[in-house]
């Protein structure tokens, strides 16, 4: 038993990992204008996740596009807003080839990972 767990513990890291790589191509496929390969760069990362039954990176569920499979680049494929509203801010990211918004909330707290990031932005 514990050795079937190590085995499915080594696909589900090789699939993060084919995954990543995939994005990675995309966005620059992405810069040199070439969008359908990009389109199906991330599908086949989307896909390789599927199969070794991996959740999402939150790259993956961020900075992509879920109607077209676009990979999300501020400026080249999304637009992306910021809108400081109440006790929290308000990011808002549109697909510029197909026009899907996306609207995620963060916290407004003094320390919300801006030295490490936050976490919202891709590899």
């Amino acid at each position: 038993m514990a050795r079937r767990r190590r085995r499915r513990d080594v696909v589900r890291d090789l699939a993060k990992q084919r995954a990543m790589l995939l994005y990675s191509l995309a966005v620059e496929s992405v810069r040199e204008g070439k969008i359908e390969r990009a389109r199906s760069y991330v599908e086949l990362g989307m896909r390789i996740l599927m199969k070794a039954r991996v959740r999402k990176p939150a790259y993956y569920r961020r900075w992509v596009c879920e109607n077209c499979y676009a990979p999300l680049v501020p400026g080249l494929t999304a637009t992306v807003r910021v809108k400081g509203t109440r006790g929290y801010i308000l990011i808002t990211r549109r697909c510029l080839l197909c026009g899907w918004i996306s609207r995620t909330a963060a916290s407004r707290g003094e320390d919300s990972g801006k030295a490490t990031g936050g976490g919202n932005t891709p590899p």
